[in-house]
């Protein structure tokens, strides 16, 4: 007789299934293609043991998770050996190539992105299918589904261990990364056909003309993010409120978007008589509408899917199982896309969920134990159900929060409780205002929906501006141990749960998990705090010198991608910049400006022919070939031609070296320079430029050379005496 598979506990097989799958594709992702295989094998001959101890009769459970992990792990070595490995030969080089466009425009850091599908390659001639981000420094023009013949450079996104960039794109089907080099060689051609995904841009694009003009700047861009996920009209201000108010989530669509507008259908069709049945039916395809007009991003389809589930439950008579539809929404998009297991929103919003269905439960659960009156207990779980859910949430995103960002948020709940009902209504509100804008013999209708989530918009910024001004905002933890820690602490704790199975997690486990992550936190703070480090950042995008006392950074040099610039600083432990210095170019003023938005500056020194307002910081202007002294009593001199700052660290002279020249011939203990050809020696050189070393070999002057084309982050950790050690090279 065949085991029950109910009485050996798999009483959920859909739930087994699908968050094994997704985190065995999680765990491959941060092995990596490479060592994957590996993994593979070990996790073969597992399943092979387990067969012949009979375990598949003893434990299906087991055997149905080994088995559903060794085929995510065969299914990942598969798609990475044949889609993305290959793609990687054209790295570094430039080609004239015929991409085909598939989706609109996204505009950041003055650059326009398009996510697009190279089909053809000149040289050498040859058809190709894979998808790359292709950049611009202008909107190109064209539409979704043209062809652009473009010469584009294929350049690698960054890749750190685990999560990161390079991840985020894969999990949005773009393997390389590519942008146009030569402006002149851009020709469009108008596509024949046009797909799908056009109708559901050009709607999308619509929708969002329609609710920026009804609506003042502010609320009209909150809408179209709450309601549309496109975030390119939210203002700088605007989005680092939100983040620093911890109210980020409410701009993205997620669950609890996705839940308000399909209960609110369900709730309409039924309320104008609508049988309940025909009424779920009708909501799915409303849902399915929202989906593709908000843009199928993986967050959306996983929160679509869910509610999909459960309103074919009442389709069909029968209530469905939250977790049950959680597993089965991940099982589908990671069928659909295993690298989609990268992209981190996705992760966000999967661990609040979990953390929503199983922890707030149990907090509504403690909370009314002492209270026998039904209705009174109904009453009391009603009231505290939103604090639940947002705390439920927070500590469910906890882990992905601390390993990707390192900071813990802690003005969320409080934001949640004032804004949470707001939120719920604008979405509401303004999705009938959106439909009324939309459909031409609806727009007079539109004016109350519009006057009262225009009302919600405002009250919910002005709520998130005042807790941003006024609170403390987040706590900064990050540091280099800091993921390890993370992924040490959640791995024990899944581990003690699935030992524990359906017995009750001793408390002593959560004490110890408690401690791994303050272990972590306290060997952060002894590597960031007392420390003297120079720091090395040079990517493709962006570039930073900066001079690391402790947790306060002198910045000497930046230009490009400030966010990037400030991620590398947050993940060295700094807190404050206590001197900043502004160069001439657009690209170092406008990298400035976004650390002078993340970082509280305590002196900016600029050039005379630099503009550069900051309130609450002193400003030194300068002429070049001046002398001066950072707040922390560390000399500097910038030479003649602007070329050259020279400062000291222990005791060894240190020369930063851009392009220009017009300086003598000097010496230093070390340099940090762009300039193959330099009257500058030192016996150690940091060599700031895209050229690999077998090109330069012959042209440098003897020494010892680290290239940041091939470490972009290196990091000197002095000591008292002098010396130091050379992190990152």
């Amino acid at each position: 007789m065949k085991p029950d598979m109910r009485e050996n506990g798999i009483n959920r097989p859909a739930v087994v299934i699908g968050f094994t799958y997704f985190a065995a594709l999680l765990f491959a992702t941060f092995l990596g293609a490479h060592n994957t295989p590996y993994a593979l094998v070990a996790l073969l001959l597992t399943l092979a043991i387990c067969f012949l101890f009979r375990q598949h009769r003893a434990r299906p459970a087991l055997m149905l998770a080994l088995f559903t992990a060794a085929a995510a792990l065969a299914v990942f070595t598969m798609l990475s050996w044949f889609t993305v490995i290959p793609a990687e030969r054209y790295l570094g080089n430039t080609y004239r190539i015929q991409v085909t466009i598939d989706s609109e425009p996204e505009c950041r850091y003055g650059n326009f992105y398009y996510k697009a599908r190279v089909t053809h390659m000149e040289e050498p001639k040859q058809d190709v299918d894979f998808t790359i981000r292709l950049s611009h420094g202008e909107a190109l023009n064209a539409k979704v589904g043209d062809t652009v013949s473009c010469t584009a450079k294929f350049v690698a996104f960054q890749d750190d261990f685990g999560l990161s960039s390079r991840t985020s794109q894969l999990a949005d089907g773009k393997v390389l990364a590519a942008y146009i080099s030569d402006y002149e060689s851009v020709s469009v051609t108008p596509a024949a056909k046009r797909p799908l995904s056009y109708y559901g841009s050009a709607v999308r694009a619509q929708v969002r003309d329609k609710l920026l003009r009804a609506y003042p700047k502010a609320e009209g861009s909150v809408l179209c993010a709450m309601l549309l996920g496109l975030r390119n009209d939210l203002s700088d201000t605007l989005t680092d409120s939100y983040r620093a108010a911890g109210a980020s989530h409410i701009l993205v669509i997620s669950g609890m978007h996705m839940a308000i507008i399909a209960q609110f259908a369900l709730g309409a069709l039924s309320f104008f008589g609508i049988r309940r049945r025909w009424a779920a039916g009708i909501s799915i395809v409303f849902v399915l509408a929202f989906m593709v007009i908000s843009g199928m991003s993986a967050t959306v389809v996983r929160s679509g899917i869910m509610q999909i589930i459960l309103l074919f439950g009442l389709l069909i008579g029968r209530q469905a199982d939250p977790l049950n539809s959680l597993a089965i929404a991940v099982l589908c998009l990671t069928l659909q896309n295993p690298f989609c297991v990268g992209d981190i929103s996705l992760l966000l919003s999967l661990s609040a969920t979990l953390g929503i269905l199983s922890l707030s439960p149990r907090m509504l659960a403690f909370c009314t134990a002492r209270i026998h009156t039904p209705r009174r207990q109904m009453r009391v779980k009603r009231l505290l159900s939103p604090v639940a859910a947002s705390l439920g949430a927070i500590l469910g995103a906890l882990p992905v929060q601390l390993y990707v960002f390192g900071t813990v948020n802690l003005n969320s709940v409080v934001t949640s409780l004032l804004v949470l009902y707001a939120s719920a209504w604008l979405i509401r509100f303004g999705a009938l205002a959106a439909i009324c804008l939309y459909v031409p013999f609806l727009v007079p209708a539109a004016a109350p929906f519009v006057f009262i989530s225009g009302l919600l918009a405002k009250y919910q910024n002005a709520v998130v501006f005042w807790i941003a001004d006024h609170l403390p905002g987040t706590a900064e933890i990050s540091g280099a141990y800091l993921p390890a820690t993370v992924l040490i602490g959640v791995l024990f704790l899944a581990l003690a749960i699935m030992l524990c199975g359906k017995r009750r997690v001793p408390a002593a486990v959560y004490v110890l998990t408690a401690c791994i992550l303050f272990s972590g936190m306290a060997a952060n703070e002894w590597l960031n705090g007392g420390r003297t480090r120079v720091l090395v950042f040079d990517a493709e995008y962006a570039q930073c010198t900066a001079l690391i006392e402790g947790h306060r950074a002198n910045v000497l040099d930046c230009s490009g991608n400030g966010y990037e610039v400030c991620d590398v600083l947050q993940d060295y432990g700094v807190q404050t910049v206590d001197f900043l210095h502004v160069q001439t170019s657009e690209s170092s003023v406008r990298c400035a400006e976004r650390i002078a938005a993340v970082f509280p500056v305590s002196a900016v020194v600029q050039p005379d022919t630099v503009y550069f307002p900051l309130d609450g910081a002193a400003h030194s202007v300068y002429h070049y070939g001046c002398t001066g002294q950072m707040p922390g009593g560390t000399p500097f001199t910038i030479s003649s031609g602007g070329g050259l700052i020279r400062f000291e660290v222990c005791g060894q002279s240190v020369v930063l070296e851009g392009k220009a020249g017009g300086y003598e011939a000097e010496s230093a203990d070390i340099r940090i320079t762009q300039n193959l050809q330099s009257p500058v020696h030192s016996p150690f050189t940091v060599l700031k430029t895209d050229d690999i070393m077998e090109e330069t070999a012959q042209a440098l002057p003897v020494g010892n050379y680290i290239l940041t084309s091939e470490h972009e982050l290196v990091c000197l950790d002095f000591e008292a005496n002098g010396r130091y050690t050379i992190l990152g090279g």
